[in-house]
């Protein structure tokens, strides 16, 4: 279903797609279509299971006690290790991303399911952090360490792009030792 949304996105544009017509192209009914999707839309985030035990597992080594940022950083490094293995995907991962820079709508979902999983993170982080849970810095953790995560990812698909094939996970480290660099200043009080 998600392959034919892609599909007859590029082709037609998401307002001129219907579920039918890609219930249709994927070999489905519309009710079939309904059981997994809310909407057309959806239909473009695959609910990638990987992703989904990834989360799983971060939210509840946090909720365990776990470094948010080790936590977070871990379960990402193992998603971008299984990407960069697997360059069959590359060329589907830059089509949904062109559509979604390209449609509203797609852009909506994506920021919605982003904030979504940032508030399930900082949630995990206030509630391993009990009574002395400062919720702002929580978020802003999480903020930092999942735009890292995009840029990188950002990076990689304006290299891919340009036909210079690159390690999402090595240019998320790369990122990761220059932040490393400017965070140490963080910690000095500001000059004015």
């Amino acid at each position: 279903m998600s392959d034919a949304a892609i599909d007859l996105f590029e082709r037609h544009g998401v307002h001129g797609t219907t579920v039918d017509d890609i219930a249709h192209a994927a070999g489905i009914s519309q009710r079939t279509f309904f059981r997994y999707y809310p909407t057309k839309e959806h239909a473009l985030f695959v609910d990638d299971e990987g992703f989904g035990a990834v989360m799983r597992r971060t939210v509840a080594e946090i909720r365990e006690g776990a470094p948010v940022v080790s936590a977070l950083e871990a379960g990402w490094l193992l998603l971008f290790d299984d990407f960069d293995r697997r360059p069959e995907e590359h060329r589907r991962a830059l089509r949904v991303r062109r559509l979604i820079q390209n449609e509203p709508s797609l852009l909506a979902l994506a920021l919605a399911n982003d904030a979504e999983h940032a508030d399930e993170l900082t949630a995990a982080a206030v509630e391993a952090a009990g009574a002395d849970a400062d919720v702002l810095i929580a978020r802003a953790v999480v903020a930092a360490v999942t735009t890292t995560i995009r840029l990188a990812f950002d990076e990689w698909a304006r290299r891919a792009e340009e036909g210079t094939p690159s390690s999402a996970r090595g240019i998320y480290l790369q990122l990761r030792r220059g932040l490393a660099t400017y965070a140490a200043e963080l910690g000095r009080p500001p000059s004015s």
